[in-house]
C-alpha cells in the first residue's frame, strides 16, 4: 500500500520541483517586445456616407439636453409648461433592429409593446438625404413620439421627438422640415 501511495505521488512532487526549479531561473533580465500597431481605419475621411449629417435647427428650437449618446439635442416648450424633447442619435448596424427600437419607443409613452405584425401600426417608409427611412409613430392622449431611422453607412442615425401630444402635433411641421434639411457631406466638403 504505501508504494502504491508513493507511486501515485512520485509524478505530483517531481512536477512541484521542476517548476520550483524552473521559476528560480535568473530573470533580472528584462524582455521586451516590439509588436506593429493595427493600422487605423479612416472610413469616415474614406467613406462619404460615414460623414456626420448636417441639418438646419427650426427656429424656436432651443439647445437641449447634452449626453455621450446624442449628436443633437434641443427643447421646445410652450406657455403652459408642456415640452418636447428632439435628439439625433446614431449606433453602429441597425442599433438593435426596427421591433426593439418600436417597443422601447412606445414603452417610454406608456404603451404596451407590439409584436412582428403589429409594427405596421406604427412605422412607414420616407425618405432622408435621397435614402429610404423609417418613419415611427405613437400616440397616447397624453405623449406623443415620432422617430425617423435612417440606415447608411454601416450606422444607423436616429431622430426622435418625444413629448406632450398637444405640443407634438404643432411641432410635427418643424421636425418634418428638420428631417427635410439633413444631409451627408463628405469630410472634404464636397
Amino acid at each position: 500500500m504505501p508504494v502504491k501511495r508513493f507511486r501515485m505521488w512520485l509524478p505530483v512532487c517531481l512536477g512541484t520541483i521542476l517548476l520550483w526549479v524552473a521559476s528560480c531561473a535568473d530573470s533580472s533580465k528584462i524582455s521586451s517586445y516590439s509588436i506593429p500597431k493595427e493600422k487605423q481605419s479612416s472610413l469616415a475621411n474614406d467613406n462619404p456616407e460615414m460623414a456626420q449629417p448636417i441639418w438646419e435647427i427650426p427656429s424656436g428650437w432651443k439647445p437641449g439636453k447634452e449626453s455621450a449618446m446624442r449628436v443633437g439635442s434641443f427643447a421646445v416648450e410652450d406657455e403652459n409648461g408642456s415640452a418636447l424633447d428632439i435628439s439625433i442619435s446614431n449606433l453602429l448596424g441597425d442599433g438593435g433592429g426596427l421591433l426593439s427600437n418600436v417597443n422601447r419607443w412606445i414603452g417610454q409613452i406608456g404603451m404596451s409593446a407590439t409584436t412582428g405584425e403589429g409594427l405596421s401600426n406604427y412605422v412607414s417608409d420616407i425618405t432622408i438625404a435621397g435614402k429610404s427611412a423609417t418613419l415611427v409613430k405613437a400616440s397616447n392622449k397624453e405623449q406623443t413620439l415620432v422617430a425617423a431611422i435612417l440606415k447608411t453607412g454601416g450606422r444607423s442615425w436616429f431622430f426622435k421627438m418625444i413629448g406632450e401630444s398637444r405640443l407634438a402635433e404643432k411641432e410635427q411641421a418643424n421636425f418634418d422640415s428638420l428631417l427635410q434639411s439633413v444631409r451627408f457631406e463628405s469630410s472634404e466638403g464636397e
